[in-house]
């Protein structure tokens, strides 16, 4: 090869690795924009899953002890034992 031809070769390979480094950083900030969405998705359904627990009752907080005493626990799982078996309830 003589010299022309190797500055012609580096020049393909320099427009090829700019093409390259383009193409990389676009997949990457795809790639953020997707974990993003995933974590937001995530989170999304995790508050969906413990409102409904906490709107069917099936636990009052996700975050520590429960503040009620507990006669008023007591009673709640009563009520619940009751509806459990009432029919008419």
């Amino acid at each position: 090869m003589n010299l022309e031809k190797l500055k012609q070769r580096r020049d393909e390979l320099i427009r090829d690795n700019e093409w390259m480094d383009g193409l990389i950083k676009e997949k990457e900030d795809e790639l953020w924009e997707l974990k993003v969405r995933s974590i937001a998705a995530s989170e999304l359904a995790r508050s969906a899953m413990q409102s409904a627990m906490r709107t069917a009752g099936i636990v009052d907080s996700f975050y520590g002890p429960s503040t009620q005493s507990s006669d008023n626990q007591t009673n709640k799982s009563v009520e619940a034992d009751h509806n459990k078996s009432c029919f008419l309830c």
